[in-house]
């Protein structure tokens, strides 16, 4: 392709568009994000959650006492 042919400085009407291969479609996941990954993500939160109300609770009682 010539550079010419972008700039309309060229004898050439079009520039032609390179062809694309249709890659095949690979079939979805049916199962989602899957159990094993959502009872990770529900204990991380529990032990997240669990953390911070320690926390909360050792910084109150130190303000308090």
């Amino acid at each position: 392709m010539e550079l010419n042919a972008l700039f309309g400085d060229s004898d050439v009407d079009a520039v032609e568009e390179p062809e694309i291969d249709d890659l095949p479609e690979e079939p979805a996941d049916e199962n989602g994000i899957g159990w094993k990954v959502l009872a990770l993500f529900i204990s991380g939160g529990v032990v997240i959650t669990a953390l911070v109300v320690a926390f909360m609770v050792w910084v109150i009682e130190g303000l308090v006492l």
